[in-house]
């Protein structure tokens, strides 16, 4: 199994992001890329909703050419998982809000995946999940970025 977990400031100490996002910001964010994860996702091609209630929703996605089907969890102002029902790496994914006790504000994404027909530990998979990763956290950043895009429009 790969499991990774990585946590990036929502409003960098630095100042090096001018629009400054509150926890209901990135909860909406979150809420929109689990609808619609084409703009979110380099790798997305395609995002189309099966089925959709309150907490829940059904989608189908293209992620480098695989359809995969996936169930997503809402966990409102707290975490969105994702748990990748078929395609050749099953598991699980979650987009989590934190807040340090100082206030600083975090998205942490953690990931475990299994790759179907692969033996752990094995060089397939440690290359998998040096790549998952790193696009994971390119597709967090973009998202951070996209929030504060459609924060900036709605002033």
């Amino acid at each position: 199994m790969i499991s990774v977990s990585r946590k990036l400031e929502v409003n960098p100490a630095d100042g090096s992001e001018k629009v400054r996002l509150n926890r209901q910001q990135v909860w909406e964010g979150l809420v929109r890329k689990a609808e619609n994860a084409v703009p979110y996702v380099e790798a997305i091609e395609k995002c189309d909703i099966v089925e959709q209630k309150p907490d829940r929703l059904i989608r189908e996605v293209v992620l480098h050419g695989e359809t995969l089907r996936e169930l997503i969890l809402f966990f409102p102002q707290e975490r969105v998982e994702f748990v990748r029902l078929s395609g050749h790496a099953k598991g699980q994914i979650k987009n989590i809000i934190e807040e340090d006790a100082d206030g600083t504000l975090s998205l942490r994404f953690t990931f475990d995946i299994v790759l179907e027909g692969e033996e752990p530990g094995s060089k397939k998979e440690a290359e998998f999940a040096a790549g998952m990763e790193q696009a994971y956290l390119d597709a967090v950043r973009t998202t951070l970025r996209r929030i504060r895009e459609d924060a900036t429009t709605q002033v």
